[in-house]
């Protein structure tokens, strides 16, 4: 293996190498023109440019030139590296995204302002999304605005999209890695008078990934309920087991704007990927009595689509309007396996899931030093799901809204004053579990109806912002946040962890930073934050309630996020980020005061620098998280072991040349030193990888 890789880094060494001299002959090509423009709908705030609420909040921006320099092909690879951003990748082979401690299904993930994820567990696999459409990627961390809506107790995701410029543009690419990887993507945007529209497809697949040469092989425990607990080897040296898939993708974007002053655009995609479920080497699942289940898994269906219009109307010169109407399906497979073979076919499970909703943002603007904004969301869940072929769709709804006032103060001059508030509510319309016969469990009696759910909670929150002479600019926020249940948590089978009695997360979320050019090639940041978290819902219930979710209390999270970039010389750009915090379980009777998976230090270092006269582009990454815990002991099951995934540190790089006008060649290594880590315990991550890619524009 260890042979093979290097003959494939030569080869390609001396390709890219031979590339440097067609594009030394190309000194004279011209800059290409800018190829897109952001959507400025996919914005929360309806005058995003002059708004302060995003100043009076810790929030980091990843633009599409950020994105490739890192070689990201999805927006999980693209967040990899944001500060204070921790991205894992478990069950499901589902990356896991979490800021600050707060995981992915207490953040809101938005695509053009519009929540994604499924509505059963509130969270999707985000390496369904091609970076290709990507503007830009806003990531707000403690949330301060209350425009954004409901759930977002510990930040937002909003992933900004692109459209058009004035000169049309055409582009393809084309790369591969080891293991019959390779990716292929076509994009095609024109402007013409009032309407544009932006065409992309990409399809993606591999045979898998390869571990660590460090990798070693141990015993994974499969427990068997019942039968007993199991012990053998699933993982060996080499190729990851059951880590294969293949996506293909569509974006497509038409819109009109008549005016400077209007926009109308219809947005729709389509996700489709198939994927394996590679099994932790730690512990297995497998239910051996009806319905079945294992992890021993595949989701040979795995499909979201959705379509969004979007609408933006100034009415006066004093008030803006903007619109949001949005549908999105996701429905999945699940197969278990009786082995690791994969051969056999013990049960196929399937959700099918919609949201239907609408948003509505207003902007108003009395004087010129006072901006009042509103926005109103409303949206359905519908979740159905049922654990083997042979049972009827189980099925819940769920009503979700918010609406929210703020008010932009610029009374004095350098100094923003925000204020506002939302209100909050939660409905649970139906909820449906199957019944089955006490006796032979390969049959049911009815469909239970249970207690539906409702909750409501008032979110104030309090910024403000000043800009000294010299540039410097300080900043402080509080906000509350809340987070409702989601259905999985609350109604799932006591087996599987439901409790219809969970309480709302809640946050107050604290936030006081800094900024300042240091000189005119330089520029830092620091920012303090603090997060007091009640009823967060983790597991490990009370023995006698028989559930395994419940509201473990009070935790604190705070920490220090500082931020330096340096640009010593033309082309050159050095970039680091820091972000200590600690994590503190601080309710009554805990076994321990530590959290699972917060890591109490990651640094992200990156180098670009770009050669003069022949172009070519270097860059260079590094991330380092330390160790975090995996499962900790709780009262109610204080014998529980601690199980902590050790400390990692990545280097990256990717050296691009461009030749011929309009192409461009790139080599890129990931883990360049082969790291054998797991990011979550029992997940063992890729060993060293090598990219390369040609693509072409015009």
């Amino acid at each position: 293996m260890k042979r093979k890789k290097k003959l494939i880094f030569l080869t390609l060494c001396v390709f890219v190498l031979f590339l440097f001299n067609i594009g030394w002959a190309e000194e004279s090509a011209t800059k290409p023109a800018r190829e897109f423009e952001v959507y400025n709908l996919g914005e929360v705030v309806v005058s995003a440019e002059k708004a302060r609420v995003r100043e009076v909040a810790v929030v980091n921006e990843i633009t599409a030139e950020d994105i490739k320099a890192t070689n990201s092909k999805t927006l999980a690879e693209a967040l990899f590296s944001a500060p204070g951003v921790r991205v894992t990748t478990g069950a499901k082979n589902t990356p896991n995204v979490s800021i600050h401690g707060f995981n992915q299904s207490q953040l809101l993930i938005l695509i053009d302002g519009v929540p994604y994820y499924e509505t059963k567990y509130g969270s999707l696999d985000l390496n369904q999304i091609p970076t290709e459409n990507i503007a830009k990627i806003e990531i707000t961390k403690g949330a301060a605005s209350v425009l954004y809506g409901a759930n977002g107790l510990g930040g937002v995701i909003n992933v900004i999209t692109k459209k058009p410029s004035d000169k049309p543009y055409t582009s393809a690419s084309f790369e591969m890695s080891e293991n019959d990887t390779y990716r292929a993507s076509a994009t095609h945007g024109m402007k013409k008078g009032i309407f544009n529209y932006w065409l992309n497809y990409t399809y993606a697949k591999s045979n898998g990934y390869d571990l660590s040469d460090d990798f070693e092989p141990r015993k994974t425990a499969i427990n068997k309920k019942p039968g007993g607990t199991t012990y053998r080897v699933l993982q060996d040296k080499g190729e990851r087991v059951n880590s294969d898939y293949e996506s293909n993708n569509f974006w497509v974007k038409v819109g009109i704007e008549p005016t400077k002053d209007s926009e109308y655009y219809l947005n729709f995609h389509y996700l489709d990927r198939d994927k394996a479920w590679a099994p932790s080497i730690e512990s297995l699942q497998y239910i051996n009595s009806k319905p079945y289940f294992t992890n021993f898994a595949r989701l040979p269906e795995y499909k979201d689509w959705g379509v969004d219009f979007d609408a933006k109307q100034k009415v006066t010169d004093k008030v803006t309007l903007k619109a949001k109407l949005f549908y999105h399906h996701h429905n999945d497979d699940l197969v278990s396996y009786t082995d690791e073979t994969y051969s056999t076919e013990l049960a196929d499970s399937t959700y099918k899931d919609y949201i239907l909703g609408a948003s509505f943002f207003t902007d108003y603007q009395p004087v010129n030093w006072d901006i009042v904004r509103m926005a109103v969301h409303y949206k359905k869940d519908n979740h159905q799901q049922r654990d083997d072929d042979y049972l009827p769709f189980e099925e819940s709804e769920s009503y979700t809204g918010s609406v929210g006032l703020e008010n932009e103060f610029n009374l004095i001059k350098n100094l923003s004053v925000v204020a506002g508030v939302s209100y909050d509510w939660f409905d649970v319309d139906k909820t449906e579990t199957t019944v089955f016969d006490t006796i032979d469990k390969s049959k049911f009696d009815h469909m239970a109806e249970n207690t539906p759910t409702n909750d409501h909670a008032f979110n104030p929150m309090v910024g403000l912002t000043y800009t000294f002479s010299d540039a410097t600019k300080i900043f402080g926020s509080v906000a509350h946040k809340t987070r409702f249940p989601t259905l999985n948590e609350l109604y799932s089978s006591a087996k599987k962890g439901g409790n219809p009695a969970l309480e709302s997360e809640e946050s107050w979320n604290y936030t006081l930073g800094v900024s300042r050019p240091i000189s005119t090639f330089a520029k830092a940041g620091l920012s303090l934050f603090y997060y007091d978290v009640a009823d967060m819902i983790c597991k490990g219930g009370p023995a006698w309630t028989g559930k395994l979710l419940y509201n473990v209390g009070e935790v604190s999270l705070y920490g220090v996020e500082v931020n330096a970039e340096v640009n010593p010389l033309d082309g050159l750009t050095l970039r680091v980020d820091y972000t200590y915090e600690e994590a503190e379980n601080r309710s009554d009777g805990k076994v321990t005061d530590d959290v699972t998976y917060v890591p109490r230090h990651k640094v992200d270092f990156a180098m670009q620098y770009q050669i003069p006269v022949i172009k070519t582009k270097l860059n260079f990454d590094m991330t380092y998280v330390a160790k975090t815990y995996s499962e900790l002991p709780t009262p109610q099951s204080s014998a529980t072991a601690v199980l902590e995934a050790s400390d990692y540190t990545i280097f990256d790089a990717k050296i691009t040349q461009p030749f011929l006008k309009y192409f461009e060649a790139y080599m890129a290594v990931r883990n360049i030193f082969d790291k054998n880590y797991e990011p979550e315990v029992g997940y063992p991550a890729p060993g060293r990888s090598y990219w390369a890619g040609l693509s072409v524009k015009f």
